[in-house]
């Protein structure tokens, strides 16, 4: 059996919140990050934009996930997130290809613009003590690898590691995962590189983890069972239970700027966690029909209850 590196829960929009992080913790992994932040939010001091940057105080390994395209605005928002004392890290995405994204010259799209991704991370080692990483992608597409830039100019910009998501950006977050060239870009730096790419058991972790990564991240496993970083199973019910009560306590939180009460909001953000939770067994499915009759908490813990 492989000897396995650590294993960090990878940041995933509207999903890597602190009751996500918490639970995924409490399983094993040894670093989370939070959801994707908006740069240009935190320099504007929008509540609800550093709302998403809130963690909890038994939180312990937590990194900022921060996106955008100017390197003096990404800076800014660095030390603005630094100052806050809550982060072990910043890490930047270079690697989202969803297009709303993509459109603002952000994610994804600066590994088309490599001067200024290395003009990004440059700026933001400097504007704080805190180690910075990115996270990215092999390239555009496969006639375009252009991971190899890519490590050389994170070196040179003082990045601390890279996340390297062993897909092209052509490929969304399906297909396959090209093992063989992530291990080229291990041996190819001096950097520490974190696998990352469809690893939802110990089998497809030992396959990473024998390109030689420093860390492997897991991401839309973690969302059906965050227990999958201990390899071990864990009854859905009282994992779910234990979501919709650190759901509650998050959007408690909100109360100052949102419409909704924290009951409401709690309800309509955990229908989308419910269904995974439950995925694969009788009556799943019938679940997933009802999901938006559930209207309140007695609904979703009745929902609950039958499984």
């Amino acid at each position: 059996m492989t000897d396995l590196p650590p294993l960090y829960l990878a940041p995933m929009a509207e999903f890597t919140t602190p009751p996500m992080r918490i639970l995924c913790e409490q399983h094993g992994a040894q670093r989370t990050y939070t959801e994707m932040v908006n740069a240009e939010g935190i320099c504007r001091r929008s509540p609800k934009t550093l709302f998403l940057l809130e963690t909890f105080p038994e939180e312990r390994h937590v990194w900022a996930h921060l996106y955008g395209h100017d390197p003096a605005r990404l800076a800014e928002a660095a030390r603005i997130v630094a100052d806050m004392g809550r982060f072990e890290g910043i890490d930047i995405n270079a690697g989202c290809p969803v297009p709303r994204i993509t459109a603002q010259g952000a994610g994804s799209a600066l590994l088309k613009d490599l001067p200024r991704l290395e003009a990004i991370i440059s700026s933001v080692v400097k504007a704080v003590n805190l180690p910075v990483s990115v996270k990215t992608r092999l390239g555009p597409n496969p006639q375009v690898p252009v991971w190899q830039e890519v490590l050389q100019r994170m070196e040179a910009a003082g990045a601390a590691s890279v996340s390297l998501h062993a897909r092209y950006t052509s490929q969304g977050h399906a297909g396959t995962v090209h093992l063989e060239t992530l291990k080229a870009a291990v041996e190819a730096t001096h950097l520490p590189i974190f696998g990352n790419g469809s690893v939802v058991d110990r089998a497809s972790a030992e396959a990473m983890a024998a390109t030689g990564v420093k860390a492997i991240l897991i991401a839309r496993a973690a969302l059906e069972t965050p227990s999958v970083f201990s390899f071990e199973h864990v009854a859905p019910r009282p994992l779910a239970e234990a979501h919709l009560a650190l759901e509650l306590r998050y959007r408690e939180k909100a109360c100052a700027f949102s419409r909704l009460t924290p009951e409401e909001a709690t309800v309509l953000t955990f229908r989308r966690h419910l269904f995974r939770y439950f995925k694969g067994l009788p009556g799943a499915n019938t679940l997933r029909g009802n999901l938006m009759n559930l209207h309140s908490l007695d609904d979703i813990l009745r929902a609950i209850s039958i499984f």
